[in-house]
């Protein structure tokens, strides 16, 4: 039988907070959009550093770079990774438009496509864990 335990929100600040340091590791972290988990890469979105910090809930709270990062190719992002300063994958998940439920979302009119030259917003910054 499974069974979901239940941690209170200093474990979960205390969990993330961890999260943060991993991603910090060896420069500014970042998101890497693709066309679907293991497709082709279509834009990163470099992250400040440190990467984010911890909510009142103990949520991650990531948090942008000032500098946008332009879109490599052409094409609709469905999933993403949040990478370490390494580039080495530490989470990934679904991307939505802004209104969407997922853990990264595009800023926008709605559309789903971004295309090569232009920016890679998201809606950052972004709550995870």
């Amino acid at each position: 039988m499974s069974e979901v335990i239940a941690v209170t929100v200093a474990h979960r600040a205390v969990r993330n907070q961890a999260s943060i340091d991993l991603a910090d590791v060896g420069g500014p972290s970042s998101i890497k959009l693709y066309t679907e988990l293991g497709g082709t890469l279509l834009g990163v979105r470099t992250l400040a550093q440190p990467c984010g910090t911890i909510t009142a809930e103990g949520r991650i709270q990531l948090m942008p770079a000032a500098v946008n990062d332009l879109v490599v190719a052409t094409g609709t992002p469905t999933w993403a990774e949040w990478c370490d300063g390494a580039g080495v994958p530490i989470a990934g998940g679904a991307v939505t438009d802004e209104p969407g439920a997922g853990p990264f979302r595009l800023k926008g009119s709605g559309t789903m496509i971004i295309y090569e030259g232009g920016v890679v917003a998201l809606d950052l910054p972004s709550l995870l864990g």
